[in-house]
């Protein structure tokens, strides 16, 4: 995500969404009340009330309804039109839906913008350029490294291991050893916590196997995984990222933290510092025992959430929001999607 303005006395960000993770991070901050403007299609009526053709227009919409159609990667903001131009093109108080897509530009006003909604917005602009993922595609002939970004995939230089049937046997083990060790190296200097080792045949394995005969596995702080992809070229990595292994990588790196937070709430609830529930939670923070706030997305357009968690800001609580939809989430949610440790 990238924030294009905000101003802070009006009320407005102005925000261009890069990645579906941007689309779901609206989602979730995006309450009923709150406005939201953009260029949409409407279809012209005729004053003999014939439809006309589809006409490209900007509406600003008092928001009533938010969701987000994940297969289609669209956001759809239902309201009341509250404003708008060409004004022959629409018309004022009636209900229209805003089909918000990747790349779109988008403008939220809110009459307060709180500082943990804030937070949400300021982490998926970071993490839109922080890498998530990275990507090493070897064969016998090179290594084609990458980084998966939040809007997109940065390419780095290939290795090449100029192996050859031309050379003696011991010639071979040593390039061999040598583009294994190059291998090593480049996966201890990816900054990332998580990287996928890709590629056909198997001279992947026979990097894993290497490794894992010289003792370098256990020395290398990463998460490894081993699949299969087409070819060592940018098709392959592109292959790679479409696949459903993938997806779960990096649906469980971002919940990893939500777990750590999770278990500290489980725990504490057998000392009884962690509460849980509305009224639990407010008699924590009334009573200076609660450090941090853990609170479900799907909950957070609640007056009564909405005011606990501005107490919360006062008093300078982390808050932590959840994806109700995931199983953190869903844990959370048998505790009333609230809860402070």
């Amino acid at each position: 995500m990238k924030i294009i303005k905000f101003n802070g006395e009006s009320g407005t960000m102005f925000v261009k969404l890069e990645t579906l993770e941007d689309l779901w991070t609206i989602q979730r901050i995006l309450f009923k009340g709150d406005r939201a403007k953009s260029k949409t299609l409407r279809k012209f009526k005729t004053e003999d009330g014939k439809s006309g053709d589809m006409k490209e227009v900007m509406v600003k919409l008092s928001v009533e309804k938010v969701e987000l159609d994940k297969s289609s990667e669209r956001l759809r903001i239902a309201g009341k039109i509250i404003e708008g131009y060409p004004l022959e093109y629409i018309k004022l108080n009636s209900y229209h839906t805003l089909n918000i897509a990747i790349s779109d530009m988008l403008e939220i006003e809110k009459d307060k913008w709180t500082s943990y909604i804030l937070d949400v917005i300021k982490n998926a602009v970071v993490l839109t350029k922080k890498p998530r993922l990275g990507i090493i595609a070897i064969d016998d002939e090179k290594i084609l490294s990458a980084y998966l970004l939040g809007y997109g995939i940065s390419f780095r230089n290939e290795i090449y291991s100029h192996l050859s049937k031309r050379l003696t046997p011991k010639e071979f083990n040593e390039l061999e050893k040598k583009f294994y060790d190059e291998a090593v190296a480049l996966i201890k200097n990816m900054e990332v916590e998580s990287i996928i080792i890709a590629g056909p045949g198997f001279t992947k394995d026979d990097l894993k196997k290497y490794m894992d005969d010289s003792g370098l596995t256990g020395k290398i702080s990463k998460r490894l995984f081993y699949i299969n992809t087409s070819n060592t070229e940018r098709s392959g990595i592109y292959e790679l990222i479409r696949s459903d292994m993938v997806s779960k990588i990096l649906d469980k790196e971002r919940i990893r933290e939500e777990f750590i937070l999770m278990e500290q709430f489980l725990k504490g609830l057998s000392t009884g510092q962690s509460r849980y529930g509305i009224d639990n939670v407010k008699k924590a923070m009334d009573e200076y025992e609660a450090h941090s706030i853990l609170v479900n997305d799907s909950v957070l357009g609640n007056d009564l959430i909405q005011k606990l968690l501005s107490e919360a800001e006062k008093k300078k609580l982390v808050v932590e929001v959840f994806n109700s939809t995931d199983e953190v989430g869903m844990q959370l949610s048998n505790f009333k999607d609230i809860a402070s440790i």
